[in-house]
């Protein structure tokens, strides 16, 4: 039988440098790899907060792109692929759930035990004082990119963390090059 791509998430508050470092890592591995790029979006959650029943729905319907998003991930596709990166994974979903207010995050997690955790997982760990100014330099920016809500990530993620396996963290504040250098050598050591 052939071997699933492995599967490595990229994840970390806004501004944390996880896209930039993907779509090095994406530039770095498809010279020699065939690669697919996933992204998990956080809309409908970002749009929360305007009315309690328009809420409800979108919660909902977040849970449904959600099973989506993870049903494409496990596919046979993904048999034609060496590496998925994720933009985004469950784990970032959840810090980002307690961020906007969704409790019950451990049993969300345990209801998606059909999710296959990532081979590796990236959290790029900067304070949320640097993700700001980086998000300032942004052509958009997200109502929800503001201390409060990344503050929140920041501590969804330290209360999810420990439920996931293979979570590499790395100092987001160190230059692209230095941090693509760590997680290049990570992914590398990781065995076909």
């Amino acid at each position: 039988m052939e071997d699933r791509a492995k599967i490595i998430a990229f994840c970390g508050i806004d501004g944390c440098g996880k896209s930039t470092q993907l779509k090095l890592v994406n530039d770095n591995l498809s010279k020699s790899s065939k690669v697919m790029v996933a992204k998990l979006d956080y809309f409908p959650l970002n749009k929360m907060g305007d009315n309690k029943y328009l809420d409800m729905i979108l919660k909902g319907y977040s849970g449904l792109r959600i099973i989506d998003y993870y049903k494409r991930l496990q596919s046979k596709d993904v048999f034609n692929y060496d590496y998925i990166l994720c933009d985004r994974h469950l784990l970032c979903y959840l810090a980002y759930a307690y961020a906007y207010g969704i409790g019950h995050l451990d049993l969300i997690r345990k209801l998606f035990f059909m999710v296959k955790n990532p081979d590796l997982t990236f959290y790029f760990d900067v304070p949320v004082d640097e993700a700001l100014r980086r998000i300032s330099g942004r052509s958009f920016k997200d109502r929800n990119e503001n201390f409060k809500t990344l503050t929140l990530a920041k501590e969804g993620y330290k209360f999810m963390i420990d439920s996931f396996d293979n979570v590499f963290m790395v100092d987001g504040t160190l230059p692209s090059d230095e941090c693509l250098s760590l997680v290049i050598d990570k992914v590398k050591s990781l065995k076909k």
